[in-house]
């Protein structure tokens, strides 16, 4: 191995390239870029479901069965995605209920 092998091994501006993203960055980028990667998978806070930092957004807005949201048929109540639609068709207030 010669010196210039070592330096250049070692070169804080060496590329280097993300394992999720494939982008190049220099070595010295490295450490700030996970918190940032749109590739990077990370975990829902709210119902551990794991995927790309870049679909968390519409996974909270759409899909998690865990976040929390408001009756659509408009009696405020807050509850889950997932109980929502028997909350709709059990005990929301503002429910159509047939006349007997």
């Amino acid at each position: 191995m010669n010196s210039n092998s070592i330096y250049v091994d070692s070169c804080p501006c060496r590329k280097v390239e993300c394992e999720h993203c494939f982008r190049d960055f220099k070595f010295r980028e490295m450490p700030k870029h996970p918190k940032e990667c749109l590739k990077m998978k990370v975990t829902c806070e709210l119902c551990d479901e794991m995927m790309c930092r870049e679909d968390m957004t519409q996974h909270l807005e759409q899909d998690c069965g865990m976040m929390e949201v408001t009756c659509s048929l408009g009696c405020d109540v807050r509850i889950t995605r997932d109980e929502l639609k028997t909350h709709i068709i059990n005990t929301c207030v503002q429910r159509e209920v047939s006349c007997e």
